[in-house]
C-alpha cells in the first residue's frame, strides 16, 4: 500500500499522525499523491485559519484522480457534518480520540468519530518521520477554561500518561538513535494532576534522565504560568544539562486587565516572578511565549503594554496571533470587538518587535561554543543544525559550512561566527 501523509497544526498532531502509522505498519511513503493509493489528512480545527488550510487540503487531494482520502484530527471532531456535506468523496472520517481505526477506516471507508477521549502508549508509537528528533505526548486534553480556546470542547478533559510508559518510551527512543525528545502536552506543569492527584512534571523529568547515562535533549514545549511547578522544574533542569535551557511558556498578553477577561488564572506580577526565577537560576535560558493581540476590549494602552513587554527582551522569541473569534468561546461574545485590521496591524507591529530582540541576541552569539545537532543538509552544501535554544518546526537553524562529510543526527561542537536574520552562521 502506497500512502501519502499531510500532517497539519502543531507537534501533537505530528505525534497522532504518526501513531496512525504505526497501527498500519504495513505501507510505504510516497510524495506523490498521484502515485498514492491512499492520502491521509490529519487536520487541525483550532483556528480559522488552519480549518481553511484543511479544507484547501482536502479539496486539493479530492481534485486527483487516483488516491481514496482519509480526513482525521481535531476538524473531523469539531465540524464532522458540515464536513461531510461539503467534501462528499472522502473515502473516511477519523475523530481525534479514534485514531486507532485507520486500519478499519482504510478497509471499509466510512465514519469513526465516537470514541470517549483517550491517550496514546508508548507501544502504539513506532514510527518517527523524524529518525533523529521525536515529540512525545505526556498527555492529551485540557481542563483550563481559558475564554479564547477551543481545546477543551475538542479534546475533552486532561489525561495523562503513566509516568513508566513515557520512561519506558524515550529509553527505547533514544537506545534506538533519536538524540532530541520534544515533551508536549496542552500544558506540561498540569502532568499527573489527574492520575497521580498531584503535579509530577519535576519527578517524571528526574525518571528520564535517571534511566539511561545516554547524552540526548530533553525539550519542555508549553508549559502552563504555573509558579511552583516551574520553579521545581528549573531545579532539575539545573542539575542535567541534557534538558535544554529552553522553555516554552505561553503567557498570551501582560495586561492584568486582558489576562483577566482571558482567564487565565495569572497576572503580570506572576509572569515577571517566573521569569526573574528562571534567568536567576539557569542562565542563558531561552525563554519563549506566545502572545494574543486583538482581543476583544484590548486598549491601546493594553497593546502598548505588550508591545514594551517585548521590546524590552523579557522573552528571547514571540509568537503573535491576531485574536481569532471562535463560536462555542466565552470570548467569541465578549462586547469591544478589534476589526481584523486592527488586529493583524498590531501582530505586525509585535512581530517587529520581537524580531529586533532576535536580531539583538543573535548579534550577541558571534565567537560562542554550542554544541549542535545536525539536521541535514541543503543543496548548496550548507548543514542545518540546532541548538538547545532552538526548537524543531518553530525555530530557526545554525547554517554551517563544512569540507569535511558531516553526518545528520549527530552532536558537533560549533564556534557561531555570525547570523542571517533569524538564522545563525557557524563552524565546526
Amino acid at each position: 500500500m502506497k500512502l501519502g501523509v499531510i500532517s497539519l497544526g502543531c507537534p501533537k498532531n505530528t505525534v497522532d499522525t504518526e501513531v496512525m502509522l504505526s497501527y498500519l505498519k504495513d505501507f510505504q511513503l510516497t510524495v506523490d499523491p498521484k502515485r498514492a493509493d491512499y492520502v491521509l489528512i490529519n487536520t487541525c480545527g483550532f483556528l480559522k485559519a488552519s480549518r481553511d488550510e484543511a479544507g484547501g487540503a482536502i479539496a486539493e487531494m479530492l481534485s486527483i484522480n487516483g488516491p481514496k482520502v482519509i480526513v482525521a484530527g481535531c476538524f473531523v471532531t469539531k465540524d464532522l457534518d458540515n464536513l461531510k456535506k461539503t467534501y462528499k468523496n472522502v473515502h473516511a472520517w477519523i475523530g481525534v480520540n479514534d485514531i486507532a481505526n485507520i486500519r478499519r477506516a482504510i478497509e471499509k471507508g466510512g465514519t469513526y468519530a465516537s470514541s470517549k477521549p483517550c491517550v496514546y502508549s508508548s507501544r502504539e508509537h513506532t514510527v518517527l518521520l523524524n529518525g533523529s528528533s521525536a515529540y512525545v505526548k505526556i498527555s492529551d486534553g485540557c481542563d483550563h477554561l481559558c475564554s479564547f480556546c477551543t481545546i477543551p470542547s475538542i479534546k475533552g478533559r486532561y489525561r495523562s500518561r503513566n509516568m513508566e510508559d513515557i520512561v519506558g518510551e524515550i529509553k527505547n527512543l533514544t537506545a534506538s538513535g533519536v538524540k532530541e525528545i520534544n515533551l508536549i502536552s496542552q500544558d506540561l506543569t498540569y502532568y499527573g494532576r489527574d492520575n497521580y492527584g498531584e503535579k509530577k512534571l519535576p519527578e517524571l523529568l528526574k525518571k528520564i534522565i535517571a534511566a539511561t547515562d545516554r547524552y540526548f535533549w530533553i525539550r519542555l514545549l508549553y508549559l502552563y504560568p504555573d509558579v511552583s511547578v516551574i520553579k521545581k522544574v528549573a531545579g532539575v533542569m539545573h542539575k542535567d544539562e541534557r534538558i535544554c535551557r529552553y522553555l516554552d511558556i505561553p503567557f498570551q498578553h501582560v495586561s492584568d486587565r486582558m489576562l483577566l477577561s482571558m482567564r487565565r488564572g495569572h497576572g503580570l506580577d506572576r509572569i515577571m516572578e517566573i521569569i526573574g526565577y528562571v534567568r536567576k537560576k539557569i542562565p542563558g535560558v531561552c525563554l519563549r511565549s506566545s502572545f494574543i493581540t486583538g482581543y476583544p476590549g484590548e486598549t491601546k494602552a493594553d497593546f502598548n503594554a505588550l508591545k514594551n513587554f517585548i521590546s524590552a527582551g523579557h522573552i528571547d522569541k514571540a509568537g503573535i496571533f491576531a485574536y481569532s473569534g471562535e463560536p462555542g468561546t466565552r470570548a467569541y461574545t465578549l462586547p469591544g470587538g478589534i476589526k481584523e485590521k486592527t488586529a493583524l496591524a498590531r501582530r505586525k507591529i509585535l512581530a517587529l518587535a520581537s524580531a529586533e530582540v532576535c536580531h539583538y541576541n543573535n548579534r550577541r552569539e558571534k565567537g560562542r561554543k554550542k554544541k549542535v545537532l545536525l539536521i541535514g543538509a541543503r543543496a548548496d552544501g550548507t548543514y542545518l543544525a540546532r541548538t538547545q535554544e532552538n526548537a524543531p518546526d518553530i525555530d530557526g537553524y545554525v547554517l554551517i559550512k563544512s569540507k569535511k562529510n558531516l553526518r545528520p543526527g549527530e552532536f558537533y561542537d560549533a564556534v557561531i561566527t555570525g547570523y542571517s536574520k533569524f538564522d545563525l552562521k557557524g563552524v565546526v
